[in-house]
């Protein structure tokens, strides 16, 4: 797996190799390229790179000036300290939106969907087609923060949940963002095919989904992947229809 990176500072290239390497000692982690000029002669001479991880301003310029000229079968990660690309880098097949500091788990998260897409059946490109005639359905958020608004990348939600009558995306670095929508207006902008509203209170996208447990009431509960999951069990009103969703996506109970 050879993961580029794009990255005028040396101390967070250095961050980012030793993150990568801690993942794993097997990717291939070629950098840094701190200009728009170096990055593009290198992509005109390679043509085997999996993961481009990209800070978006480079030091002579915007790394979307390099990614124009990028294959679609490469996955992109933007790591940033600018929140008002976000919206821009969606444009290209980007997997995540990362703020600095970068978040350890924020980015394994994020490499490990690229890893999963390049060993499946389907490429990258296949991948962001799909995305892009999915294009009805809701990718991001505007969420209010102190100093104004944000944007959240849907790829970048755990899962949603509505407490004391207010709608929160939760991330995965647990941080959680009000939302000024209510779950079920959230639940008919979402791809059914990816994401599903589970009971009254949680919607989860269905690569979260570690299993279902069939509980002695006849109820079932809902586990998701990685730790502190929340306790989700499954609406009543709603098993048939999750079920099915889970099976056709080859997760059985």
């Amino acid at each position: 797996m050879k993961i580029l990176i794009l990255e005028d500072e040396i101390y967070n290239f250095r961050m980012l190799r030793r993150m990568l390497e801690d993942m794993s000692q097997s990717y291939n982690i070629v950098g840094p390229f701190s200009t728009v000029e170096m990055a593009r002669e290198y992509i005109n001479y390679y043509d085997d790179i999996d993961i481009i991880i990209a800070d978006i301003q480079l030091s002579d310029g915007l790394s979307f000036d390099v990614l124009d000229h990028v294959n679609d079968n490469v996955a992109i990660i933007f790591t940033t300290a600018y929140e008002e690309y976000a919206l821009k880098a969606f444009e290209y097949n980007s997997l995540s939106y990362l703020l600095k500091p970068i978040d350890e788990k924020e980015l394994s998260v994020a490499i490990n969907k690229a890893v999963k897409l390049r060993m499946s059946d389907n490429c990258y490109s296949t991948f962001f087609r799909k995305i892009k005639d999915n294009s009805n359905f809701r990718e991001r958020f505007v969420v209010k923060v102190a100093k104004g608004e944000k944007v959240i990348l849907l790829s970048n939600v755990r899962f949603i949940v509505s407490e004391h009558k207010t709608t929160y995306l939760k991330l995965f670095d647990d941080r959680s963002f009000a939302v000024d929508m209510t779950l079920n207006e959230i639940s008919k902008q979402l791809n059914p095919e990816l994401y599903m509203r589970v009971n009254r209170k949680y919607i989860v996208p269905f690569e979260q989904v570690d299993s279902v447990e069939h509980l002695r009431n006849g109820k079932e509960q809902l586990h998701l992947k990685g730790e502190a999951a929340p306790e989700i069990i499954i609406s009543r009103i709603r098993k048939a229809e999750v079920n099915k969703w889970l099976k056709e996506r080859s997760l059985t109970t």
